[in-house]
């Protein structure tokens, strides 16, 4: 284990930079995908039993985002100050922080889990839910209320793995709870599972959570031992370790702003669905459809952004800041030509995509799909450089900068637009895919202001 983790090290320190993306993003692009066609399983599945209930997993989906958003700013603390500590040799120093961020990640999804439970029905009637679509919402975000433990813990164990270069075992990890989803989904959703026609439970979406919280038990069990297996050098060990407030606040210092920025982004976008819902139950499952399917395309650039935090994050623990910058160009590269041909596929394959998730979709569901396509579909590429963007600011430890791109996006420009073109236009659905799109362009060329200012250069104070 020791050689395979100095290999890596080595690699990512030395090796040929687009061999390096490429082999530390594959498994990632991979572990992406399968996460996609993980959550797309509940969707399509309960696509199956009508629109109103497609469209109510969808809407819920932000909430869930905002509380795991904690976690996953967490996640990318670990992994920024986990790679620097290995690019600069401080293998004692990586040990002693990657206990703490387990013990915080546990400690924090327990007490999510509660508090979601607890608040679901608040949170669905100030989102504007009525009648037996609230219901049907509530009944999926309260079941998934218990799973996000275990969804949390398995943060902070993949972010040990990714600062190391590791990634090739969250990939698996994740293959195999997606892969125990999708086979209880049809069992659990359905009375009678197709092709099989055997029985199923019919529970409709609240089958569809419990099938995801039992993958999500399975993924953080699983996770934990992968990793103490495969340790590379850098033991987990439990026994013997007094909690250091000193640790604890050093990663949620670095953790901070980037949870602020993906909970500021997320009740963002729970905003933007309470306006979307106000136009209708079709507009919202348009809306949440057309999403989905981008996510497949958005996958590719987001797993090159999460590889560079980790290839940012040993290079500039090892003062390498040229190598940075040729990384960054590489999978800005990469990234973009990714994207550019999965725009031209959706689009090719527009109406099949469409009728996969939702068979019965009535013509003006179809008609807004369409719609919201030609307005988002090319700015895909600009989706991408905004995930590589992240990327380079979390490997430097400069999640503020994260924090200013997501919470801009949405803030500063997307949702102020949009309440301009309601107070003052009357574009309906229309004028939120209007601004969708001006943000995403915007934001890029903020992030790229940032960029060439350089004063990311330094990296995170450890």
């Amino acid at each position: 284990m020791r050689t395979i983790a100095k290999n890596k090290t080595e690699l990512i320190l030395s090796g040929p930079l687009l061999r390096v993306i490429w082999v530390i993003s594959l498994p990632l692009m991979l572990n992406n995908l399968i996460m996609t066609l993980y959550h797309m399983a509940d969707a399509v599945w309960v696509g199956q039993v009508g629109t109103t209930e497609f469209a109510a997993v969808g809407f819920v989906s932000p909430v869930l985002f905002l509380f795991r958003a904690l976690g996953m700013g967490i996640q990318i603390a670990g992994t920024s100050i986990f790679a620097q500590h290995i690019g600069r040799g401080q293998k004692e120093e990586a040990q002693k922080d990657a206990v703490h961020l387990l013990l915080l990640t546990a400690g924090l999804g327990i007490f999510l889990g509660l508090l979601g439970g607890l608040i679901t029905p608040n949170i669905l009637r100030f989102m504007g839910a009525k009648g037996d679509f609230y219901e049907l919402a509530r009944q999926y975000l309260g079941l998934l209320f218990w799973g996000m433990p275990f969804q949390i813990f398995f943060m902070g164990t993949q972010a040990i793995l990714n600062a190391q270069g590791n990634t090739k075992m969250t990939t698996w990890v994740n293959a195999m709870a997606a892969l125990l989803n999708m086979v209880l989904d049809p069992f659990f959703i359905l009375p009678i599972v197709p092709i099989l026609a055997l029985p199923g439970l019919g529970a409709g979406v609240r089958g569809a959570a419990l099938a995801t919280v039992l993958s999500q038990v399975l993924l953080a069990f699983v996770g934990f031992i992968v990793l103490k297996r495969s340790s590379q050098g850098i033991p987990i060990v439990f026994q013997g370790k007094r909690l250091d407030p000193r640790r604890i606040a050093r990663i949620l210092r670095v953790a901070i702003p980037s949870a602020a920025g993906h909970a500021g982004a997320t009740v963002g976008f729970i905003l933007l669905n309470s306006f979307i819902v106000s136009y209708g139950t079709h507009t919202m499952a348009a809306f949440s459809l057309v999403n989905r399917i981008n996510d497949v395309v958005m996958m590719p650039a987001m797993g090159i952004g999460a590889a560079l935090t980790a290839i940012v994050g040993q290079n500039i623990g090892a003062g390498a800041i040229s190598r940075v910058k040729r990384a960054f160009r590489g999978a800005i590269g990469l990234s973009s030509a990714i994207a550019i041909t999965g725009a031209v596929l959706i689009y090719w394959f527009r109406f099949p995509l469409i009728y996969l998730f939702t068979p019965g979709a009535p013509e003006n569901m179809v008609q807004q799909c369409l719609e919201y396509m030609i307005y988002i579909l090319p700015t895909l590429p600009l989706m991408g450089l905004f995930s590589i963007l992240q990327g380079l600011f979390q490997g430097t430890g400069k999640t503020d900068y994260a924090l200013y791109m997501a919470i801009g996006r949405l803030w500063v420009i997307r949702l102020p637009m949009i309440l301009f073109f309601n107070r003052f236009f009357t574009l309906g659905a229309r004028g939120i895919w209007i601004a969708m799109t001006a943000s995403n362009v915007l934001i890029i060329l903020y992030g790229f202001f940032l960029y060439r200012q350089e004063k990311w250069v330094r990296g995170v104070v450890l």
